[in-house]
């Protein structure tokens, strides 16, 4: 009985580990490449405002976190540095500054998703038509799938 039990407590741990490594590692193996860094120049180029992610933000941690160059145009979101690996990560533009889950969570009925990223090194998002930057303030990159906090740069005050 007793060997039973070891057996099965080892086999479920190995399962969980072998769980919580996919989850980590297949965003990284699904990923498509990067767009070419010439389209994410052009959009930075093109753009009227600009933020910075950090990756010491308050509701990030040691596996959710962005950091660089946030680009905001009336056309486009673009970004440039690093993100870390995960699925289903959101682009949501918001009315106010938030750095954490329950912030987020607070606001998130009034904010607006604009674009999906499915890569960690440099993105561009289409912002929709009918939608205005000029009405938002902050750029959130959210996880969708486990409703996690990754960052959020603030591009203008309100006002």
């Amino acid at each position: 009985m007793r060997r039973l039990i070891l057996l099965l407590t080892t086999h479920l741990l190995t399962l969980g580990v072998g769980f919580g490594l996919g989850v980590y590692f297949l965003p990284i193996l699904t990923a498509p490449d990067d767009p070419p860094v010439q389209k994410v120049q052009a959009a930075m180029e093109q753009a009227r405002y600009h933020a910075t992610l950090h990756r010491d933000q308050k509701g990030s941690d040691a596996l959710h976190w962005a950091d660089g160059t946030l680009s905001i145009s009336s056309t486009a979101v673009a970004f440039t540095g690093k993100i870390a690996p995960g699925p289903d990560y959101k682009v949501y533009l918001t009315r106010e500054f938030v750095d954490t889950k329950a912030g987020f969570e607070r606001i998130k009925a009034d904010a607006v998703r604009i674009g999906e990223v499915k890569t960690f090194n440099r993105f561009v998002v289409d912002v929709p038509t009918g939608v205005d930057v000029e009405e938002f303030t902050t750029v959130v990159v959210w996880c969708e799938r486990f409703a996690q906090f990754i960052s959020a740069g603030q591009y203008r005050t309100p006002g």
